[in-house]
């Protein structure tokens, strides 16, 4: 009888959860980009909000300013939350394809880790820079996030 074959998310819950000396390292990793991205949900759920309120409004009204700031401001909320996703499952990419020895491959997700923060942080910044801008502050003061 054939063994059943484990879906991805199984293989990379088997990887963090592993009984091993590691475990704590990864859950702990887990944990943090774990909250990271339910913490920036929120900002695909207020880019979701954007574009309905973008599509609501009739496009003459709208100015070239909106439509770069707008952009901006909606890839801005969305990479803090993809980069965290993907975050999670780099270690176990790393560990199960590179043929690289084990400080290595830790060493790169280390690495990764920390850029992936970067990344994070960075994109932060310059949210708080495109929301400053006049058709953003138009939007937030509309659905009532700033006054």
């Amino acid at each position: 009888m054939a063994k059943p074959k484990q879906t991805y998310m199984k293989k990379v819950l088997s990887f963090y959860f592993a009984p091993l000396w590691r475990t704590f390292f990864t859950t702990l990793y887990l944990l943090c980009f774990g909250y990271f991205v339910i913490f920036f949900s929120d900002y695909v759920i207020l880019a979701i909000r954007f574009l309905y309120y973008t599509f609501t409004l009739p496009t003459i009204a709208l100015t070239l300013d909106y439509l770069f700031w707008g952009a901006s401001f909606i890839v801005m909320l969305v990479i803090p939350f993809s980069i965290s996703l993907y975050a999670i499952f780099i270690p176990f990419e790393l560990m199960k394809k590179l043929d690289w020895t084990r400080n290595q491959k830790i060493a790169v997700a280390f690495i990764v880790a920390l850029a992936t923060i970067d990344i994070v942080v960075a994109s932060d910044i310059f949210i708080r820079l495109i929301e400053k801008q006049p058709p953003i502050v138009r939007f937030l003061q509309e659905i009532e996030l700033i006054k």
